[in-house]
């Protein structure tokens, strides 16, 4: 118990440090956006930054909310009957401009009409974040696939990318929130380490199950939800 006690103080402290460099830093490049307003030179550039920065910390305070609220009250979830194929066909179909604007494309494979019960807002979040994390990664020119699948009492989306995968150790560790497999916080790739741990509090909370693995090339998730 002493053990666990001291792993989950460390996590939080690990947490608290992660939340305040992630603040910290858009914060900082806002204080020189607006320096720069002020003093007249190159205003547009000054302004867009602004914009990106306060787009940015929203983006992160929103999805500490939606973290905040999965885990806190999962009473207050809604329970409705959702169609997992229709769910995953539309984020496929929105996604494909990003997916183009990045230079790779989709490929979505389906099933028949299967239904889950659960919040139609966090199973969203939970397979977009996903997909999108693979379009991130994805390399130009590559195809990023999307499958859903029914065996049994459950369905599963499959969601692989044709990128460079993760080590195998940091594989348990891509669904811890800010984790990140780069020790650069300003790789190109942009993100702020929230979206797979998102997924996953959203996979658990309705009692289904996340794991990730590579593909050889790239990395595959898989999201299992209970049908019903």
């Amino acid at each position: 118990m002493a053990d666990r006690i001291e792993t989950l103080l460390a996590a939080e402290r690990r947490l608290l440090l992660d939340i305040s460099h992630e603040l910290r830093s858009p914060l900082a490049r806002l204080g020189v956006a607006i320096e720069l307003a002020r003093s007249g030179d190159d205003t547009d550039t000054a302004l867009n930054r602004i914009q990106k920065e306060s787009d940015r910390l929203n983006s992160l305070v929103g999805q500490l909310l939606l973290v905040t609220r999965a885990e806190g009250d999962p009473a207050s979830l809604h329970h409705d009957l959702v169609r997992l194929d229709q769910l995953v066909q539309h984020l496929v179909d929105d996604s494909a401009i990003e997916a183009a604007a990045h230079g790779c494309s989709l490929q979505y494979q389906g099933c028949q009409p299967v239904t889950i019960a659960g919040d139609p807002e966090l199973l969203r979040r939970a397979v977009e974040n996903v997909l999108r994390n693979a379009i991130r990664y994805a390399p130009r020119d590559t195809i990023v696939e999307v499958r859903l699948s029914r065996s049994d009492a459950r369905a599963i989306v499959e969601i692989r990318d044709h990128g460079t995968g993760v080590p195998e150790a940091a594989l348990p560790r891509i669904f811890d929130p800010f984790y990140r497999v780069e020790s650069d916080r300003n790789r190109l790739s942009g993100g702020i380490g929230l979206g797979l741990s998102i997924a996953r509090r959203a996979v658990e909370l309705h009692r289904g199950a996340i794991r990730a693995s590579n593909a050889d090339p790239g990395l595959k998730i898989d999201l299992e939800f209970p049908v019903g």
